[in-house]
């Protein structure tokens, strides 16, 4: 496999599309993700967000974000009252770390939810709208962050961890027109603790697992802002070393590696007309390898 393909499309015309063609950087990890790409594909596992452009066109605005987590809330609380609040505004995040918190709590950590009573006899969208309140509240928090679209896959199994070699391929520094792996599991990491300053968390997980979740920027770090994330979050690390260790962490521990790996690249492109196509597309219709 040389090329991964982001194939984006107008959510009312699938005939409408455009694709993003990324050549794939191929080293000791990119080989395990393809194969996780190769089971999504394999097992027809959907893309479970194919409204995930971030900051792309104006479709992700305050106002749709604020109603689109406000009726999931509705609709998982219809099923079982695990909110009984609303969140009055994206920009309240203490409220969103809170409600982070809930679905942390009953989700469990990646798989845990299949053996959670509270979605025993449930119809499946009870646990894919707790899923997405989870991946809206993100949503609201980039809001004002860089273009990026994500690509995952809910039900794909996470199983796969990182080798202690493959964190020393993690950067900070994101790219225009890169491709990276994504966090795929649930809890707060490093970056998460640090940027939110979240007191309602229910745990700590680092970058354990990988999957083949991915994700696209459309945005260059410049070295200043790349050194300021790498001391932010060493300071963190180091001033919460306690809190570290009765996880089970050393404030050392490869584990703790902040950042994500560079998956693929898409060459020379001039950035603005790039950007000026991609604002026609608001749907992720198909993610492939070739």
């Amino acid at each position: 496999m040389e090329y991964a393909t982001l194939r984006l499309s107008k959510e009312n015309d699938h005939t409408d599309y455009f694709d993003l063609k990324y050549e794939l950087i191929h080293n000791q990890f990119t080989e395990k993700w393809i194969n996780c790409v190769l089971e999504a594909q394999q097992k027809q596992y959907n893309i479970s967000e194919p409204w995930a452009l971030y900051n792309i066109n104006n479709r992700f605005n305050d106002e749709f974000l604020l109603q689109k987590l406000n009726d999931l809330i509705d609709k998982v609380d219809n099923e079982e009252v695990l909110f009984g609040f609303k969140l009055e505004s994206i920009q309240d995040q203490d409220t969103l770390n809170k409600i982070h918190s809930i679905f942390e709590l009953h989700h469990g950590k990646l798989d845990e939810w299949k053996e959670n009573k509270l979605f025993k006899d449930k119809p499946s969208s009870f646990r894919k709208n707790l899923s997405e309140i989870n991946q809206f509240v993100h949503a609201c928090e980039s809001r004002n962050g860089s273009p990026k679209i994500r690509i995952v896959w809910f039900d794909l199994p996470k199983v796969n961890k990182f080798t202690e070699s493959d964190y020393d391929l993690f950067t900070d520094k994101r790219s225009f027109g890169s491709l990276y792996h994504l966090y795929a599991d649930v809890g707060k990491n490093v970056e998460s603790l640090a940027d939110d300053n979240d007191q309602h968390h229910h745990d700590f997980v680092p970058n354990l697992h990988y999957s083949a979740d991915c994700v696209a920027f459309f945005c260059t770090d410049d070295q200043v802002t790349v050194n300021n994330k790498k001391e932010k979050y060493k300071n963190y690390i180091i001033q919460n070393e306690n809190y570290f260790k009765s996880k089970g962490y050393t404030i050392n521990d490869p584990r703790l590696t902040t950042g994500m790996i560079e998956l693929g690249r898409l060459g020379e492109v001039d950035e603005q007309k790039l950007m000026d196509e991609l604002k026609n597309y608001n749907h992720i219709q198909s993610f492939f390898l070739s």
